[in-house]
């Protein structure tokens, strides 16, 4: 029999579940197999975008292979992020199926890092390499990061007098206001993403990690601590520059500090003055990754420093089940 795609209900958590966990080689505790967060991620409202969040392939009854999407929009132009993209080992072939039938279904489809074997077959599918996000971060509170590292061996004591001193010495550029989604206002500069109101509305419900919307002089940023981890979602400014970025990865950071449950600081963005700002506001570089695109027909022209963030796929939320430190 033909294997079909269709739109997922919450009818058929139990059956993600156990191929997510098989395909994953995770236990039935792993955070991201929590049902309240694959109930968050695939059905919950969403009011920036109103299509289906997770599809299954299907054959005679059985869930063969499944993607979670992460949407973007472009005014018209809809696209995706796959995440939670994995098939059953008894049926080859069937995540491949799926990216097929998705490429039909959008007008681009981009994929920020992955694993090596995912980026080894992006390429066969029509990805191109569209360029790299980096990935920085900052100790905000050393001692306590020490005592709770995921990595413990014979580095741990240069690690603490590194980081001592590298969470030194940040400058004030002003202050950050908590706000609700619907309290920011003004035009946001191009290379950011364009998110509206739904979309912090939904993010702000994440049920894995406590998520704040704040604003700025020159726009707005979005903030969360998972497992001592304070992870910059993202950056929106009316004028992005590399002045307003320097200053808003530097309040992001006095934000940071601020918060009793904030070990480290992390943030993302794509090459250019993004990253050049963050190392200025006291940010250290500690890893770059791919961004791959499939953009057949050419409709989404991004400008070449245009920035991919940490919210703009499950990086942001996603839950090692332990502290994931980057420093």
């Amino acid at each position: 029999m033909k294997s079909s795609l269709r739109p997922t209900t919450p009818d058929d958590l139990g059956p993600i579940r156990q191929i997510l966990r098989r395909a994953f080689n995770a236990g039935e505790d792993a955070p991201f197999l929590d049902p309240a967060v694959m109930r968050w991620k695939y059905w919950d409202r969403r009011d920036d975008w109103d299509s289906p969040r997770a599809w299954v392939l299907e054959r005679d009854g059985v869930i063969t292979a499944h993607v979670g999407l992460w949407p973007m929009s472009f005014g018209a132009l809809r696209g995706v992020q796959m995440i939670d993209w994995a098939s059953s080992r008894e049926s080859p072939g069937a995540g491949l199926a799926v990216v097929q039938k998705l490429d039909a279904m959008f007008d681009f489809i981009y994929s920020i890092g992955g694993s090596e074997m995912t980026c080894r077959i992006l390429p066969a599918l029509g990805f191109r390499e569209w360029g790299r996000q980096w990935r920085a971060a900052r100790p905000l509170r050393p001692l306590r990061q020490i005592m709770s590292h995921q990595h413990r061996n014979w580095k741990l004591a240069a690690r603490l007098f590194r980081n001592t001193g590298w969470s030194m010495g940040r400058s004030s550029e002003g202050a950050a206001d908590e706000i609700g989604p619907g309290e920011f206002a003004g035009s946001i500069d191009r290379l950011a993403a364009p998110r509206d109101p739904g979309f912090f509305e939904y993010l702000l419900r994440c049920p894995a990690m406590k998520t704040r919307l704040c604003r700025i002089t020159d726009g707005h940023f979005v903030i969360g601590v998972l497992r001592g981890q304070a992870r910059m979602g993202g950056i929106w400014l009316r004028d992005a520059n590399r002045d307003a970025w320097r200053a808003a990865y530097a309040i992001a950071q006095q934000t940071a500090a601020q918060m009793n449950d904030a070990i480290e600081i992390v943030a993302a963005g794509t090459e250019g003055p993004s990253a050049d700002a963050a190392t200025i506001s006291g940010l250290r570089t500690v890893r770059h990754v791919p961004i791959y695109l499939l953009n057949r027909e050419g409709k989404l022209d991004l400008p070449p420093d245009f920035q991919f963030q940490l919210c703009d796929d499950d990086t942001f939320f996603l839950d090692a089940g332990r502290p994931d430190y980057w420093t």
